[in-house]
């Protein structure tokens, strides 16, 4: 009996060292996942900066590909406006001459109705001269 409860004594601590030893090399496989996660994790921080990083290099790059076209299309904005701006003056300046040309016309047909009534004034005169 008492080897029988010697036997399952060393059978006890048997099996509480193998748990001990179970638990030590759990715990080295569980350190060892946690500083893997914490490299990985590392990485993929770095990774994601990068990918930052690169986007707003992208992004950058687009703008500044923008700029030209914009300044391109300020110069034909400005040399559209600078059109219309001389086409206005031009419109204007043929307004006032055709302005002058018109009062110059009326200012002749004044001076022709003025002519045909003195002529007419004369029609009736020689005609009153003739019937004496």
């Amino acid at each position: 009996m008492e080897n029988a409860l010697a036997n399952l004594w060393e059978m006890y601590e048997e099996c509480q060292g193998n748990k001990i030893e179970e638990n030590l090399m759990s715990s080295f496989v569980v350190h060892s996942l946690t500083q893997e996660k914490i490299k990985l994790q590392a990485s993929y921080e770095r990774l994601v900066k990068d990918v930052n990083a690169l986007l707003d290099a992208q992004e950058q790059r687009a703008q500044m590909e923008k700029k030209p076209d914009e300044s391109k299309l300020q110069e034909k904005y400005d040399m559209v406006k600078n059109l219309i701006a001389a086409k206005a003056s031009v419109i204007k300046n043929m307004k006032l001459k055709l302005t002058e040309e018109k009062k110059k016309m009326q200012a002749t047909i004044t001076g022709l109705e003025k002519a045909v009534e003195k002529n007419k004034v004369k029609l009736v005169r020689i005609k009153a001269i003739l019937e004496e």
